[in-house]
C-alpha cells in the first residue's frame, strides 16, 4: 500500500491520466483551509511558586485566540474545560495563532505570587 499510495501520482502522469494543477478545482474548504490562520502548539510548565497554581482557568484571562488542548498531569492526560483548576507541576498543551499570544498565556501562567 505504501508503495502503490506514493507512485500513483507517478503513474497517472505516465498514462496522461492526471489533472494539470491549473485545472484543478478549488473547492469552498480548500478555501477555508488556506484563509486559516496557521497554529502553533507549546507546552508550558506550571511551577509551585506560579500564579496560576490551584487557580480555574476560566479565571486566568487567557487570550481568545489561546486554547489548552490538553493538560499532563502526574503522567496522564487531561482533556480541560475551564472550571479545570491547574496545580503544581502541570504541564499545559496550548495551541496559539501568534508568538504574542503565547505571550500573553505565558504572562496569565508564570506571574509571581509575589507580584
Amino acid at each position: 500500500v505504501l508503495i502503490q499510495g506514493t507512485t500513483l501520482s507517478i503513474v497517472a502522469k505516465w498514462l496522461n491520466v492526471a489533472l494539470p494543477e491549473k485545472a484543478k478545482k478549488i473547492t469552498e474548504i480548500d478555501k477555508l483551509i488556506l484563509e486559516l490562520p496557521k497554529s502553533s502548539l507549546q507546552e508550558f510548565e506550571v511551577l509551585p511558586n506560579f500564579h496560576a497554581v490551584n487557580k480555574r482557568i476560566v479565571d486566568l484571562n487567557f487570550p481568545k485566540s489561546a486554547f489548552i488542548v490538553m493538560i499532563k498531569r502526574n503522567g496522564e492526560y487531561i482533556r480541560p474545560g475551564g472550571s479545570t483548576e491547574l496545580e503544581a507541576k502541570d504541564i499545559l498543551m496550548v495551541l496559539a495563532d501568534s508568538q504574542d499570544d503565547f505571550t500573553k498565556v505565558n504572562d496569565c501562567i508564570y506571574s509571581s505570587n509575589n507580584k
